[in-house]
């Protein structure tokens, strides 16, 4: 194989990761940046359970890192309504939601914990416990809540940290610039060589 051709495989190879690196961050702002923004702004206090009852109705997903796969699975609907103190020190209900990353549903979409394994028994068994540990009448923990969305309340928040926030966005862009740079200096090796040969024949 002659060095042009080489370099434009090696060309393709850069686009190809560039590609990808687009698609990770797409990703990474989706289902991480976001909750970990949000997390920034959480206020611990003291959630009491009121109720904590199932739906009539499973709730069906995709389960993670299968759906190419066309893997779907189902959970139960646990929803576990709380009391705790929110801003301006207001007494308040909400839905208890395992973390962060779960937020944003509404009506029967909106469950306590939302376990995808492809396995449903799997399933049934995380929501079970989550139950059992924070999910008994009157029981009292501590919990986070969004000042600017008092409907939800979490049991942890996750990746809630500037330097969590800072790697997600970093290496994927890292990695798209550094491709990019690659590429276009590949793409310039091959003009030169192509420069070089045409220069060659008509001597």
């Amino acid at each position: 194989m002659s060095g042009s051709k080489c370099y434009c495989v090696a060309a393709s190879m850069m686009v190809m990761v560039r590609f990808g690196a687009f698609v990770l961050l797409v990703i990474f702002i989706i289902n991480d940046v976001k909750p970990a923004i949000r997390g920034l702004y959480m206020r611990r206090t003291m959630c009491t359970v009121l109720t904590s009852s199932f739906s009539s109705d499973t709730v069906s997903c995709e389960c993670p890192g299968e759906m190419r796969r066309g893997c779907r699975s189902s959970f139960p609907c646990l929803k576990i309504n709380v009391t705790f103190v929110g801003r301006h020190r207001q007494n308040l209900t909400g839905v208890l939601v395992d973390n962060q990353k779960n937020m944003g549903y509404r009506g029967d979409q909106l469950c306590s914990t939302r376990p995808c394994n492809k396995y449903r028994y799997h399933n049934v068994n995380r929501v079970e416990d989550f139950q059992r540990s924070v999910g008994q009448t009157g029981q009292t923990f501590s919990c986070y809540f969004d000042p600017g969305d008092q409907t939800e309340v979490f049991r942890q928040v996750l990746d809630a940290n500037v330097w969590a926030i800072f790697h997600y966005l970093f290496w994927p862009s890292f990695a798209m610039v550094f491709s990019c740079g690659c590429g276009c200096f590949l793409l310039g090796k091959v003009n030169f060589e192509e420069i070089q040969t045409m220069d060659q024949r008509f001597r």
